[in-house]
């Protein structure tokens, strides 16, 4: 994990923010190697779990779990991370 919650937020949204991670990643992997058709799909599903994250680590800093520095960076990756999936979401409809 890129931070560290308290302790009894480590096993509710630590957990949850760990395994949205895990199953972006996982998406992505399969994203890759699918067909043509499912390309969107998949990838559509990828941009929901950044969606998410996003709105966990707001959630982590409106609790004041996290500090904003470290907020601000894990932004900006998420802001990255989703500009690239967009990216590829573009170029599978352009390939149709």
């Amino acid at each position: 994990m890129i931070f560290t919650l308290p302790k009894f937020e480590r096993y509710t949204l630590g957990e949850k923010i760990e395994n949205t991670i895990l199953e972006a990643i996982e998406l992505t992997i399969i994203g890759n190697s699918a067909g043509k058709f499912d390309k969107e799909k998949i990838f559509s599903r990828v941009n929901a779990k950044i969606e998410l994250l996003k709105i966990l680590y707001r959630l982590s800093l409106n609790n004041q779990m996290i500090k904003s520095e470290k907020y601000l960076a894990i932004e900006k990756t998420l802001q990255e991370a989703g500009k690239q999936i967009q990216g590829w979401i573009k170029y599978v409809k352009n390939q149709r």
